[in-house]
Parts: structure tokens; sequence; C-alpha cells
């Protein structure tokens, strides 16, 4: 029995769904997965040096606003955040391009989240909560393909309910 579900895993599919995907969206998942494998010594934290930390953020440490999406608390945040955020990603990737990719990820689609959530947690909330993963991207990602669903799909009907779609990232993002 054990072996019959050993012999059906194929590591050759495995493989050619790697090679498939874009150039970026393999960057990014090796980049988190060498992050990660940084983060097991213990000479240097990288989770203290790249986290989002409100208070830390200086002209000096302004990298932190675009390595927090790289570092992850633990091996099972690096998992939950590349598995859902490789498809994403590559939706993305292969319908605007690599260097779109690039240019939106690295600049606005981490910069404007970042500078917001320090802005609120300094000046709103008063707490310096450190902030890592990937999972701004995952968020950012689910919401334009809710607004590309809402575009085809307007409602989604439950009975005599007409919820939009477009909300289901956000009843989500409140039920997790």
């Amino acid at each position: 029995m054990a072996s019959s579900v050993y012999s059906s895993l194929n590591t050759a599919r495995a493989r050619t769904f790697v090679q498939r995907l874009p150039l970026f969206t393999r960057l990014v998942i090796l980049i988190v997965v060498l992050a990660w494998a940084a983060g097991l010594q213990s000479t240097w934290d990288i989770r203290q040096w790249g986290s989002l930390v409100p208070d830390q953020l200086s002209f000096t440490s302004a990298y932190r606003i675009n390595t927090f999406p790289f570092i992850h608390v633990n091996l099972i945040h690096t998992i939950l955040n590349i598995l859902a955020l490789t498809p994403l990603m590559d939706r993305f990737e292969s319908e605007f391009g690599t260097l779109t990719s690039i240019s939106l990820f690295i600049g606005p689609l981490t910069t404007i989240p970042a500078v917001a959530y320090t802005i609120i947690e300094l000046l709103i909330l008063r707490r310096n909560t450190p902030v890592m993963g990937a999972s701004i991207w995952v968020f950012l990602l689910l919401g334009v393909e809710a607004i590309r669903t809402y575009k085809t799909n307007p409602h989604l009907t439950i009975g005599t309910w007409k919820i939009p779609t477009w909300t289901i990232p956000l009843i989500l993002d409140s039920a997790i």
C-alpha cells in the first residue's frame, strides 16, 4: 500500500513545474529559502537585521522596507508563504512580464504598504511590532485576483444574499 503512494510521486513533474515558473517567481522563492537557511545559523540574526521594525527605520536602515518580505519567522511560515505566493506570483508575472513584476514588487507593492504600516504603527497604534514575511504580497495578489474576478463575475450568490466578489479576500483575511 505504501509503495503505491510513493510510486505515484513523480519528481519529474515537480521539476517541470519549477522550470516552468517565470524567472522572478523562481528568484523570489530562492531568496526566501536562502533567507530561511541563513536564519538557521547563530552568528548573525537575519530576522533582527531585515524585519520591518517601525522604531528602527532610519536613512541607514531603509533597506528593511524591501527585505522584510523575504525573511520569515520559521519553517512553517516560510512553507505556507511559498505555497500561497507561488501560483499567484506565477500568474501575475506571466501576465505582466518579468521586468514589470520586478519593478512593482521591489518598488511600490512593497514600499507603500511598508510605509503605511510604519505610519499607522507609530502614530496611531503607538506600538513597535516587527513584521516579516511575504504575506503582504500574497494579500496584494489576492486583491488583484479579486478585482479580476469582480470584473467577470461581480457577485457570489448564496441563497438570497449577493456578496461582491471583491470582498472575499477581506472576509478571508478577517477569518484567518
